[in-house]
Order: C-alpha cells, then structure tokens, then sequence
C-alpha cells in the first residue's frame, strides 16, 4: 500500500473514533501537516465518503451511519487491547461505567472476525 492510503484509512478511523477531531490532530496523529490532510478530505469527498467538516474549530464526523466494519487491526493490537483483561479489576474504578460492556462487545467482534489471534 502507498503511505497516502494507509493515511487516508487512518483519517477515516481517526474520524469515526473521535468526532470533531480537528485537522491539526489529524495531522499530528499520521506524521503529516494540515495542509496534506486538506488534500486528503478532498480525496475522500471526492470518493463520496460522507465526511464533513462542521466548522472552524469544531472538527470532522461523519454524516449518517457510515462506518468500518469489521475490525482490521494487527495481531500486536488485538494482543495489546486484550491485555486490558489482565488489568481490568484493578482499573475499573478509573473507568467509565459502561467501558467494561463496550470492552467485551468490541473484543467479541474481534474474536469473531480473527479467531486465529485467540
């Protein structure tokens, strides 16, 4: 893959796992300055991606249910977020109140879709 795909891809997960992320944060997160991360929302609106910009200050989302799906993440990621497991009871007071339920439902998706990675 060229490193302006791989960039693109991370735009639209960085999107749809923080919306309102701002260009900068963009840019910060792919190695890269706002400028090319300009350039790449033209890209992805030209491929009719239903990424918007909601306004100085306010960021990026995207408009109605767009999303990816399934997981495509590394074996390195799905070892590193289950983890996690081993240090759950000790951390719980520090987390949300519905992180637990979120945790499993993404770590079922995640087994489901790469069961080699169990």
């Amino acid at each position: 893959m060229t490193d302006r795909l791989i960039r693109i891809m991370r735009i639209i997960t960085l999107v749809q796992a923080m919306p309102g992320v701002l260009a900068r944060e963009l840019a910060e997160r792919c190695g890269t300055t706002e400028r090319t991360i300009y350039r790449d929302m033209d890209v992805l609106s030209a491929m009719h991606i239903p990424i918007v910009h909601q306004g100085y200050g306010k960021g990026y989302k995207f408009i109605g249910d767009f999303s990816l799906y399934p997981l495509d993440w590394t074996e390195k990621e799905m070892q590193a977020f289950a983890s996690l497991s081993n240090i759950m009871e000790q951390i719980k007071p520090l987390l949300p109140e519905d992180f637990e339920s979120a945790y499993e439902k993404v770590m079922a998706v995640s087994y489901k879709n790469n069961s080699d990675f169990q």
